[in-house]
């Protein structure tokens, strides 16, 4: 009978373990996939933002410049590109964040006469709007830049 009463107190225990092992993972599992979430959340938004951005930049025309920074605080290893693509006409935003890559894209309303590509780093998290006349192809170009 002692020894009865062991072996269920074993099997108990274990059960309960196991028990709260799994629910261990799978609350770190969420954790994990909600800040996949925020981090593809945030990432859109700035695509978005950039996208009205471009809109107003070429309709306030040449000379006129805005200011843009990271949604994300970049740590050592993570960048952010924006790419403005001439060809596709869309916005391109590219992210390794937490060791994983997010891309974004966005269609561009307006010409896009160049491709421009800036890439955020921890050490600059800064890039610029550029609207100019380009005088070559003889239409307003908007760009990303890193310096206006």
């Amino acid at each position: 009978m002692r020894g009865q009463l062991s072996l269920d107190l074993l099997f108990a225990v274990t059960l309960v373990s196991l028990t709260v092992i799994s629910m261990i993972s799978l609350a770190d599992h969420e954790v994990e996939s909600a800040k996949v979430f925020d981090v593809s959340a945030k990432l859109k938004v700035f695509t978005i933002d950039l996208r009205d951005t471009v809109i107003k930049v070429y309709a306030a025309g040449d000379g006129f410049a805005v200011k843009k920074t990271s949604p994300l605080k970049l740590k050592s290893g993570e960048y952010i590109k924006v790419i403005l693509n001439e060809s596709s006409n869309e916005l391109e935003v590219e992210a390794k964040i937490n060791g994983k890559t997010y891309v974004t894209v966005q269609k561009i309303p307006v010409p896009i006469v160049s491709n421009s590509t800036v890439t955020l780093i921890p050490a600059n998290e800064e890039l610029w709007i550029v609207c100019k006349y380009n005088t070559t192809i003889g239409e307003m170009d908007v760009q990303v830049e890193r310096e206006p």
